[in-house]
């Protein structure tokens, strides 16, 4: 392999301990692929790209001539490769968990959208042509989207799209790995086949998402399904379960959106009552911590986890006798330290695609379904009486899922660049 650069489009600065323990494994995995070459990280959704809104493409005759017409633009601001210097730090993901302070009349500034007008006035155009000037320098782009294809918000995807595809047009293999495919705004979905059949690999977390591709309309001759590359970090130190001790982890903003922030409130009560020592933990604590408060004025419970990096953090997760979890990648972080985890799902299919990848025959509860709540009581009865076998069967299951990740991939990536 010659000496060059590979370019990874990741989280790079984060308030969450996921994205964190994610940008640092597909450090890891790319750095393993292509030994002998440079690795730049850089933030995902450019600034420069926040002028462009998907009425835009929605509205237009034909949407995928239109996304043609845009990216085609976008490509032809690259400056060449010498327009930024060659890669020479070691790639660091940031955990920063400070919740930002909102300015004086952020909703104000919030509708004027004033950042779109910047993009729109070139205030990005420097900024965005040394990304462009990273891309042609690549052998390879990758980018690590990871949860940011929401059901509720399609704006992010969009963003990464455009990344995406104006990559592609520069004339560097390109890759978009990790990532649930659950998708539901009507532009997106003609775009999205159209843009994935022009790359070297598309990666998938689950099946959930190659089915909900193949509706779209989408070719899956380049795509890989792996589950999530969090799970290849490397395990902790395994300390002793504090026997009874459990952790609830749930994703607050999921539970507000759709009406159930009370019903984890009474559940997190009722397991109290069963006699169990709750620990309230998150790998967002700031999008949490607000639910959190709450929830100590009505249980004795208490918040772990906070300033801890994802190791860390995954240490403490082997800790517990088993968490109830709605958020994903607390649910990895557990598993990768051998803890059972009660799986609930929040608002998308990715959890209950992760279990089943994985191999768990036990459902993930769907707080849609009536009685969700003494669902989870129920199991939580259960896993207390048999925790231990439980506790083997994740270690079986993670080992299994870790070289599948690594023999699937590799290869693929190794591939995707073509030979030396």
């Amino acid at each position: 392999m010659t000496s060059s650069e590979i370019l990874l489009i990741t989280r790079v600065r984060t308030i969450n301990k996921g994205n964190q323990a994610l940008s640092s494994a597909w450090v890891a995995m790319l750095q393993r692929a292509f030994p002998d070459a440079g690795l730049r990280l850089m933030e995902r959704r450019p600034h420069h790209l926040l002028q462009y809104t998907l009425r835009r493409f929605a509205s237009a005759r034909d949407p995928i001539r239109e996304f043609e017409a845009v990216t085609t633009k976008l490509a032809r601001l690259a400056p060449g490769p010498s327009f930024v210097a060659p890669v020479r730090a070691e790639p660091h993901v940031v955990l920063d968990e400070k919740v930002a302070r909102q300015p004086h009349f952020a909703a104000l500034r919030q509708r004027l959208n004033l950042r779109r007008w910047a993009a729109r006035a070139g205030r990005y155009k420097v900024q965005y042509q040394q990304r462009l000037a990273a891309c042609q320098r690549a052998r390879l782009v990758v980018l690590n989207p990871a949860g940011e294809f929401f059901p509720e918000d399609p704006n992010p995807a969009l963003y990464h799209l455009l990344d995406l595809y104006v990559a592609h047009k520069l004339g560097q293999p390109t890759a978009i790995v990790n990532h649930t495919l659950d998708v539901k705004d009507p532009t997106l979905r003609r775009l999205i086949p159209h843009i994935y059949r022009s790359l070297e690999l598309v990666g998938f977390r689950d099946e959930k998402s190659v089915d909900a591709f193949r509706a779209m309309g989408g070719d899956t001759r380049n795509v890989l399904v792996t589950p999530d590359l969090a799970l290849t970090i490397p395990r902790p130190t395994a300390p002793a379960p504090r026997t009874g001790k459990i952790a609830v982890a749930l994703h607050s903003p999921a539970a507000s959106w759709s009406n159930r922030t009370s019903s984890w409130m009474d559940l997190i009560v009722a397991l109290e009552r069963k006699g169990f020592d709750i620990s309230l933990i998150s790998n967002e604590l700031p999008s949490d911590q607000a639910f959190f408060d709450a929830v100590m004025q009505r249980a004795r419970v208490r918040v772990e986890g906070a300033k801890l990096e994802y190791d860390r953090y995954c240490e403490l997760l082997g800790s517990y006798d088993f968490i109830v979890s709605s958020r994903m990648h607390t649910s990895i972080l557990a598993m990768v330290a051998g803890t059972p985890v009660i799986p609930v799902e929040a608002s998308s299919f990715k959890i209950t695609g992760l279990f089943q990848e994985l191999g768990f025959a036990t459902p993930v509860i769907q707080p849609s379904s009536a009685g969700w709540t003494d669902q989870v009581v129920d199991s939580a009865l259960r896993m207390r009486d048999q925790r231990a076998a439980a506790a083997d069967e994740v270690i079986t299951r993670i080992s299994a899922a870790r070289e599948r990740i690594t023999a699937a991939l590799l290869p693929r990536l190794r591939q995707a660049v073509g030979p030396s």
